[in-house]
């Protein structure tokens, strides 16, 4: 009798643990590309909230990525931190953009960092409310074929991880891999600064970018977002030369 008593006990602790295991939510998505090393055309979107300049640019790239949503056209926002001084603090700034667009400054020999501007893939850069200057940027970037190709990547949402495993294939020598976790809109009443009073829609908004050495197969880890529905968000990936900073390949998973 004592010994049916424990396996009860024992049975219920079991059903009680697998229960609380599947409380944490556990979302798998698998993109499995064919080698033809499809044109791609990256869009980096240098703004701020903080910027009078910057809306017209957000509402650009906005259009650009509902216009080319079947295309291998790729947007990322990155909210620079040099205007938070000036009354309102992007919330979505980090020093870590800023640094990456003082890079490109160094390498496409730019006079310096502004915003808003937009650079394609890695060595095209522009004023960012520039629609014509973007249009022939996308034309050219769309011409020839990507040297670098992911072939296949998974990414794995468990609890407040994201776990991203890629494998890529061609010409990826001295280049890294970024993956970028992005926000596909965020909505945002600025309260102050230049565009105080106004209320600011932002697309493809990063919230982080990892970098690492590029490898035939790869992992990286990212932390998600709390209050972040999976649904809107998405991970970009885009191989980049360390030495030129042009991108010679990308791919997109909504999570």
């Amino acid at each position: 009798m004592k010994q049916i008593i424990c396996i009860i006990i024992l049975a219920t602790c079991l059903v009680g643990f697998v229960n609380l295991k599947s409380t944490t939510p556990t979302y798998t998505n698998a993109v499995l590309t064919e080698g033809n090393f499809e044109p791609i055309a990256v869009i980096e979107l240098f703004t701020s909230q903080g910027c009078s300049s910057c809306p017209p640019a957000d509402k650009l790239l906005a259009k650009t990525i509902k216009n080319n949503s079947h295309k291998m056209v790729f947007a990322l926002s990155f909210h620079v931190d040099y205007w938070n001084r000036l009354g309102w603090v992007d919330p979505f700034s980090k020093a870590q953009f800023s640094t990456i667009q003082n890079n490109y400054s160094t390498a496409l020999h730019t006079n310096g960092p502004y915003t808003p501007q937009m650079i394609v893939n890695g060595k095209k850069e522009f004023v960012g409310s520039d629609d014509e200057a973007l249009g022939n940027a996308l034309q050219n970037a769309l011409r020839s074929k990507a040297s670098s190709h992911f072939k296949a990547i998974t990414t794995t949402l468990d609890g407040n991880k994201i776990k991203i495993n890629y494998t890529l294939e061609g010409a990826f020598a001295n280049s890294n891999v970024q993956v970028a976790l992005v926000s596909l809109m965020e909505t945002t009443v600025v309260k102050r600064g230049e565009n105080g009073g106004h209320t600011l829609i932002n697309d493809n908004v990063v919230r982080q970018l990892v970098t690492t050495d590029a490898a035939t197969v790869g992992e990286i880890i990212l932390d998600a977002i709390p209050n972040l529905a999976k649904e809107q968000t998405a991970i970009i990936a885009y191989v980049q030369q360390k030495n030129t900073q042009q991108i010679t390949g990308a791919v997109r998973v909504i999570l």
